[in-house]
């Protein structure tokens, strides 16, 4: 449930504020209305989005499918009695009709004559609107009957909200699913170079003609749901300058985010409202923010709103859940080693046969909290917080010798004169040294997907990710969820994330560092440790390939490959880790 939760937190949230909206507007009509018209315009814009910021087509005279939807569905309802549902349906398929017959000549097009032909469809669907008296010639159509459901007469302009936010919601989640399906990906392989989709398989001409009737459809929607709000439509509704407004939204708001439709069509259509009392012409007002976004917002508002949000509105949260993890009181307890508190947790203290449990990077002893729950008696279990980790304190040298010396000081604290070591990830880094300088107190060494043994290269463009971890807990807690990708998110999670936040800040980038400057091949060569190195097949940060170069290495290394399990089999599969721990114990 929590998991499920987690993963469509922004679909809930989303569908909270369009429910509690109208609490705040009570008694006040209009500015329902102004809601309902920005939505409108959210569902064409999501279509035209798809058409050009995803498929990269061109399509100027996107309001006249808005018009075929908006005259379809009200001619159906009042002309013929039909009901709204119905109305609306056949609404939308229609436009999707026109919308396959314009993108069929358009396939030959690109560029622009592709935007001269849309233009030239949406000034011909005007000018017939005119010219078609059953349809009210010039002065349109008045007094459109309110939308009915159910039997329930949708009067209010409160009721009209609700309905178009309802549509509205579940066309940005079909939207969200298109573009993260095989269409989807078609479509930015379209968008990004032709030449490259069609090498690659991609029928292009299907694909166009699929972005072009999916935009026309969520036009003629927008249209009906726009004629049964406003009760009023005329020819010049839908015009040509209604068709660059919608540009412009998807401008404003972001080519290629369907965040930005929204974005954008609260600015374009709430913004006239906002200066309806000034002396300020809309047109210098849009024109001029048209040059501010295109200057220096390029990609949108869209993006630089989520990039504002990324670096800096979770940045008091997350100092928040840092300060509150500290002041938690410790799990286990505390030794000092070279003048520094190291923390750690033991199990079966009394038993002979010690099992070292050392962490990766972004971690602490708890990654190991459910193999040290499942141990058998006859083994002693000790997870230890590095330094630099968890409720251990810092170093000012952050180095993988310099982890591996403390934690082997630990044990001699500890009197563990031999041991059973196990790291993950970065802590098999550590565990490598710790084996190659003091082989003697090494029994046998479990990897749980390490850091292999020439060192581990972070591509540079990374390194600006995890500068961000360290002041937005929710990019971090993403990252971590993608190390185990086949565990649920729960409580557990949350506790993972906390400790990570108590890591070193500086560690977040110096750690990754500290992979790159090792290089143990040579001095693993002439180990006789034994050493079974396990790797998640989903894993995607650890990969076979470097997984095997411990046994090009070593001659007594053998790497195993657990099937449906990422990068962290010690939480993902615990079961299935302590069998393997303990079978290659007695080996």
């Amino acid at each position: 449930m929590r998991d499920t939760l987690y993963k469509n937190r922004q679909w809930i949230l989303t569908a909270l504020l369009f429910l509690v909206i109208p609490l705040f507007f009570t008694g006040q009509p209009f500015m329902m209305t102004i809601f309902s018209l920005v939505l409108i315009y959210t569902i064409t814009t999501l279509g035209l989005n798809i058409v050009i910021g995803y498929a990269g087509q061109i399509s100027i005279g996107h309001a006249a499918f808005m018009a075929i939807g908006a005259y379809t569905s009200t001619l159906l309802t009042m002309n013929f009695h039909l009901p709204f549902l119905l109305s609306f349906l056949i609404a939308g398929s229609v436009s999707g009709l026109f919308g396959f017959l314009l993108g069929i000549p358009a396939l030959r097009l690109k560029g622009f004559y592709l935007a001269i032909a849309t233009m030239a469809f949406g000034v011909v669907v005007e000018q017939l609107l005119k010219s078609w008296e059953f349809a009210g010639g010039n002065i349109g159509i008045r007094n459109i009957t309110p939308p009915k459901l159910l039997g329930a007469q949708l009067s209010s302009d409160t009721a009209k909200y609700y309905l178009t936010a309802v549509i509205a919601l579940l066309l940005y989640i079909i939207s969200a699913n298109i573009l993260k399906s095989r269409t989807g990906r078609a479509f930015k392989a379209i968008r990004e170079s032709e030449f490259a989709a069609q090498s690659m398989g991609i029928n292009i001409s299907r694909y166009k003609l699929i972005a072009f009737v999916i935009s026309a459809v969520y036009a003629g929607i927008a249209g009906s749901l726009y004629a049964h709000t406003i009760g009023y439509i005329s020819p010049t509704d839908f015009g040509l300058g209604n068709s660059i407004n919608l540009l412009a939204i998807i401008v404003i708001g972001g080519l290629a985010s369907l965040s930005g439709s929204f974005i954008g069509s609260v600015i374009m259509v709430a913004m006239p409202f906002m200066f309806s009392r000034t002396q300020l012409p809309m047109s210098i007002i849009f024109g001029v923010l048209l040059v501010l976004v295109v200057l220096f917002f390029p990609r949108g508002l869209a993006y630089a709103l989520q990039i504002f949000n990324v670096k800096f509105l979770w940045k008091p949260y997350t100092a928040l859940k840092r300060r509150i993890a500290k002041m938690k009181k410790a799990e286990g307890e505390f030794v000092e080693v070279l003048g520094k508190r190291i923390h750690y947790v033991q199990k079966n203290g009394e038993a002979k046969k010690t099992i070292l449990f050392v962490h990766g990077n972004f971690a602490s002893w708890r990654w190991f909290k459910p193999a040290l729950d499942n141990l058998p008696n006859e083994y002693h279990g000790v997870a230890v917080d590095m330094p630099n980790f968890g409720q251990s304190e810092w170093l000012e040298e952050v180095k993988i010798d310099v982890y591996a010396q403390y934690v082997s000081e630990f044990m001699k604290k500890l009197n563990i004169d031999k041991a059973i070591l196990v790291g993950h990830s970065l802590g098999g880094a550590v565990v490598q040294k710790m084996a190659i300088d003091n082989p003697k107190m090494v029994e046998k060494v479990l990897l749980i997907d390490p850091a292999p043994p020439s060192g581990y290269k972070t591509a540079p463009e990374v390194y600006a990710v995890l500068e961000l971890y360290k002041s937005n807990a929710d990019l971090l807690k993403k990252a971590l969820i993608g190390t185990m990708p086949t565990r649920p998110v729960d409580r557990f999670t949350d506790q993972l994330v906390s400790d990570a936040l108590m890591m070193k800040p500086e560690c977040f980038v110096e750690n990754a560092r500290a992979l790159e400057e090792y290089d143990y091949k040579k001095e693993l060569s002439k180990l006789a440790i034994p050493f079974k190195i396990l790797v998640g097949k989903l894993d995607l940060i650890i990969t076979e390939e470097m997984a095997r170069e411990f046994e090009k290495v070593m001659k007594n290394a053998t790497v195993e490959i657990i099937p449906d399990c990422g990068h962290s089999v010690n939480v993902e599969k615990p079961d299935l880790f302590m069998q393997k721990l303990i079978d290659f114990i007695k080996e």
